[in-house]
C-alpha cells in the first residue's frame, strides 16, 4: 500500500491529444472537483507560456510571445512560468488528500516519481531537487518545491493546488529546449537558461514525443500503480 492511503483505489489514467492552454487548464480543474485518482498526459497546441496562479503578467514579455504565436494561460497552480513546446509531454496528477503523504514535500516527490521512472524507462537516471527560495520569472530557474533533475539540470517542474479533499499537481517532461526564445520571453540571459535547464534531445536528438508519451504511460503506471488505463485518444 502507498505512504498515507487507506485504501488500495485504482487510478485512471488519461492520454490525451494536443489542446490550446485554456483547454487544457479546465480539463485539469474538472479532474481535480471530481477528486478521483488520475492521471492525465497531454500536450499543447499551440505552444504555451503558462503563468503560475499568483505570478504577475510582467514576468513575461507579452510581445515576444504574440510575435512567435505563443498561447498564454494562468495555471490553477503555483510556481513560476513554463514554455510548454508542442513537442512536450506534460502530466496532471489528481489525489484524495488520503492517498499520498500528507506532507507537502513528500508528496511533491511522491507524485514527480513518475518523471524519474519515466526517465529510467529512457535509459537516463535522474534525481529530485528541493528548495524553499527563488523568484525568478521561469520555474525552471526557481529554486523552491521540487523538481527533477538530470545531471545537474532541470529536466521537469512540478507545481500544485491544494484544496481540502484533493491535491492536484501539474508537471514537464522537457524533450526541446529554444534557448534563445526562453530568454527573450522571460527576459533573462540564455547562458543561464543554457546552463540550469536540459531536454531530452541533448542526449538523443532523434527521440520522438510518442517515445517519450509511451515512456511515461510505463512510468506512470510503474510508480503509481494499480493504473486502469480507461481513455486514449
Amino acid at each position: 500500500m502507498r505512504p498515507g492511503s487507506r485504501s488500495v483505489r485504482p487510478m485512471r489514467l488519461f492520454v490525451d491529444p494536443p489542446m490550446t492552454g485554456a483547454e487544457n487548464m479546465a480539463r485539469d480543474l474538472a479532474l481535480l472537483a471530481e477528486g478521483l485518482p488520475t492521471v492525465r498526459l497531454y500536450g499543447w497546441k499551440p505552444a504555451c507560456v503558462s503563468l503560475g496562479y499568483a505570478q504577475p503578467e510582467t514576468d513575461i514579455d507579452a510581445d515576444a510571445c504574440k510575435m512567435f504565436g505563443l498561447d498564454v494561460v494562468r495555471r490553477p497552480t503555483g510556481g513560476g512560468a513554463i514554455l510548454h513546446e508542442e513537442d512536450e509531454v506534460t502530466y496532471s496528477v489528481v489525489l484524495p488528500r488520503t492517498m499520498g503523504p500528507p506532507d507537502l514535500f513528500g508528496s511533491y516527490r511522491f507524485i514527480a516519481n513518475g518523471v524519474i521512472e519515466t526517465l529510467s524507462e529512457l535509459g537516463l537516471a535522474s534525481t529530485f531537487v528541493e528548495g524553499h527560495t527563488g523568484r525568478d520569472p521561469l520555474c525552471y530557474l526557481r529554486e523552491e518545491g521540487v523538481s527533477v533533475a538530470f545531471e545537474g539540470r532541470k529536466i521537469s517542474g512540478g507545481a500544485q493546488k491544494r484544496t481540502k479533499l484533493a491535491i492536484l499537481q501539474h508537471g514537464t517532461i522537457l524533450l526541446s529546449r529554444r534557448t534563445e526564445l526562453l530568454a527573450r520571453i522571460f527576459q533573462v540571459p540564455s547562458e543561464k537558461v543554457e546552463s540550469n535547464i536540459a531536454c531530452l534531445r541533448d542526449v538523443d536528438p532523434e527521440l520522438t514525443r510518442d517515445d517519450v508519451l509511451e515512456a511515461a504511460v510505463k512510468g506512470f503506471h510503474r510508480a503509481m500503480a494499480p493504473l486502469a488505463h480507461v481513455a486514449k485518444s
